[in-house]
């Protein structure tokens, strides 16, 4: 069925990948609907000409305006990762998205994008593609995130696109600044499954424009060096101290994420094909 053009977006949850996503969006003629959790950052929303709202998830819904203009809006990126010092993370994230229904189904949002991890994937010592998520011993967070996919895919009032991010990097964020100096770091023969900011933006635009929905796909370059080898080459070029790794043990396991099926089937080409590029 032919859908009507996107014209407005909100974007819940505009912080290291959301604001430059949102300002991206702006450029490109979208009206864009904002969220951070702060009244302090409001200005950096209204900077890019978003239209700023403060929501936070308790996880219930807390904001200090009305939620309507927020969610008029013909497509949601929603961006809220569980993250993973929570008590009990699994059934607060749960409730969080429970919480969030209600505010979708009164909305006209015809596309929720999702923005997903792939830590859905367990360390199956194999390349690990879409269908395989949910095999094997994931973190909690994986399997909050998992759940938090299955309930918005499961929706008919509205589609559901999926964006399984790999480790982020860009924009003065790069993991090697966490690794730099330390000592005894294990699995230094796995492979690294990164991708840059700015390809996640890309995606997170084309999934919109194409206005796919029902599916589900990985984000992350093509370029696996080991994790020894990426992380004591990215310290060096940022002249950090470099990190020490130990011997490989026998049961480490790792897993490689392919981005195939993005390829594949949105012709996504990355910007950044290799972790060594773009920082």
């Amino acid at each position: 069925m032919h859908q009507p053009p996107v014209k407005t977006i909100s974007v819940l949850g505009c912080g290291w990948y959301g604001l430059p996503l949102g300002a991206r969006l702006v450029q490109a003629g979208f009206q864009v609907n904002g969220s951070t959790t702060s009244e302090e950052k409001r200005p950096l929303l209204r900077e890019h000409h978003i239209s700023d709202y403060v929501l936070q998830f308790t996880p219930g819904l807390k904001a200090p305006q009305s939620l309507h203009s927020f969610f008029d809006a013909d497509v949601l990126v929603l961006n809220i990762p569980p993250g993973r010092k929570k008590e009990n993370l699994r059934s607060w994230y749960r409730l969080l998205i429970d919480n969030l229904m209600p505010h979708l189904l009164s909305s006209p949002v015809s596309l929720v994008v999702f923005i997903s991890s792939t830590s859905v994937y367990a360390d199956l010592n194999r390349v690990v593609q879409e269908e395989d998520a949910g095999q094997g011993n994931i973190t909690n967070s994986g399997l909050a995130m998992l759940e938090a996919e299955q309930a918005l895919m499961s929706r008919s009032e509205f589609g559901t696109c999926v964006l399984r991010f790999a480790g982020l990097y860009g924009n003065g964020r790069h993991p090697a600044r966490y690794l730099a100096g330390r000592q005894g770091l294990d699995k230094p023969e796995a492979p690294v499954n990164l991708v840059h900011l700015e390809d996640c933006i890309r995606v997170t635009e084309r999934v919109i424009r194409k206005q796919i929905m029902g599916e589900i796909y990985n984000v992350c370059c093509d370029g696996h060096p080991n994790r020894e080898t990426y992380y004591t080459e990215c310290a060096r070029r940022m002249n950090l101290p470099l990190p020490a790794f130990t011997a490989t043990a026998p049961d480490e396991n790792w897993k490689q994420v392919s981005s195939r099926k993005l390829r594949e089937e949105l012709g996504y080409e990355f910007k950044y094909k290799s972790p060594y590029d773009g920082y």
